[in-house]
Order: structure tokens, then sequence, then C-alpha cells
């Protein structure tokens, strides 16, 4: 789970996005990005293809354990 939790934050910082503007976006609380980017939770697999739409970037960048074989 580190991994997804490293790639969202740096995609995210990439984005130039806060916690709270992809929270906003997600239609999430900030707290459940926070637990994404602290590895304690992942998204469901909507999410991260939302997630990775919002952050202009392909699915298995962020979330390669999710997307294998992709």
């Amino acid at each position: 789970m580190l991994k997804v939790s490293h790639n969202l934050k740096l995609h995210r910082i990439k984005a130039g996005l806060t916690q709270l503007e992809l929270a906003r976006r997600l239609g999430v609380r900030e707290r459940v990005i926070t637990f994404w980017e602290t590895g304690r939770s992942e998204p469901h697999i909507e999410q991260a293809v939302d997630i990775a739409r919002i952050l202009q970037a392909e699915p298995k960048e962020v979330f390669p354990n999710m997307f294998v074989g992709c």
C-alpha cells in the first residue's frame, strides 16, 4: 500500500492540487485523501480512475498495484 500512497501524493502535488481541492473534486472529505496518502486505506477502483483523470495521469501510473497488466 505504501507505493500507492506515495504515487498518489506525488501526482497530486505535480498537478498543483491540495488535499482539500482533490477531495472536493471527488466529493469526499479531506481526511479520506489523507488516509489514502498515508497508506491507511486505498480508494475503490472507480475512485482511482476518477483520481487519475483529475490528476491528468494514467490510472496505472498513480495506482500501479490496482492496474497490473493494463
